[in-house]
């Protein structure tokens, strides 16, 4: 547990980690700031008959019948967030040559892979969780001075604090997810390369030439655990347990590939 937290320490003073934080609390701004202007000089009607909804009302935050939301905005950023933190975490150890030098103090290979990847997971699921608090903490200007609380009650904390959990955790998986594959590459470009030549190429082509692949394939596993609910106009069924399901999975084969990777390759202290 103390190596955990000590990768926890390192990773917080790595300055790409600490400009990924200051970008998400930007845009968190930004978007509290959007949301004034869009909802000022508008009455409660006209915010209420709006098809996109207002985040100036504060049920539209999440509607977790519908499992949408102004929530699910901060969802994608997250999740890309945290998958380059986990990168530029692990990939940045190795371009800064400073790998060997951790081994001296830690030879244990597999005990600092495992320590490094569970730090990346809190970290992850914990700064995931502020952030979304920030987030929608950043509406509550527009809240007060043009909207609503009208309808907020149990119901509607409990699926927003729902939402907010699973995009937490989708959140760690991203970020353990490019810890492994910085690993493997050695770097964090091999990452980010991977994962969007994968996402971006790969699935297309099996998507169109292998239809039947689909409900295999991490974007529509993803998208399913995002809304918790089955993805519409589609030729298969899918449930979100069995996707979040088959996401960790894949998660924990790259884990484990990276941790033998780690464990087996000839490394030179600077």
């Amino acid at each position: 547990m103390n190596l955990v937290v000590v990768e926890m320490r390192r990773a917080l003073h790595r300055r790409a980690i600490r400009v990924l934080i200051l970008l998400a609390l930007v845009g968190c701004a930004f978007a509290g700031v959007v949301a004034w202007f869009g909802s000022a000089g508008k009455t409660l009607a006209e915010l209420s008959v709006d098809e996109e909804g207002s985040p100036a009302i504060m049920t539209d935050w999440w509607i977790a019948d519908a499992n949408e939301g102004f929530l699910a905005l901060a969802m994608f950023f997250l999740f890309l967030g945290a998958f380059m933190a986990g990168a530029t975490y692990a990939g940045g150890e190795w371009r800064a040559g400073t790998v060997g030098t951790v081994l001296t103090w830690e030879p244990r290979r597999l005990r600092l892979h495992a320590a490094r990847t569970t730090s990346a997971a809190i970290l992850a699921l914990v700064i995931s969780f502020g952030l979304q608090i920030v987030f929608l903490a950043s509406f509550m200007p527009s809240v007060w001075a043009h909207g609503t609380t009208d309808g907020v009650g149990g119901p509607f904390w409990t699926g927003l604090v729902v939402a907010m959990a699973r995009t937490s955790v989708l959140t760690s998986l991203a970020a353990v997810l490019g810890v492994a594959l910085a690993t493997l590459g050695r770097n964090t470009a091999f990452a980010v390369i991977t994962a969007f030549a994968w996402m971006a190429v790969v699935e297309n082509l099996l998507r169109g030439l292998r239809p039947s692949l689909a409900p295999w394939l991490c974007a529509e596993n993803l998208g399913t655990v995002m809304t918790w609910s089955e993805l519409p106009d589609t030729d298969f069924s899918r449930g979100p347990g069995v996707a979040l399901l088959t996401l960790t999975v894949y998660g924990s084969v790259f884990v484990v590939a990276g941790a033998i990777s780690f464990d087996r390759r000839d490394i030179t202290a600077t």
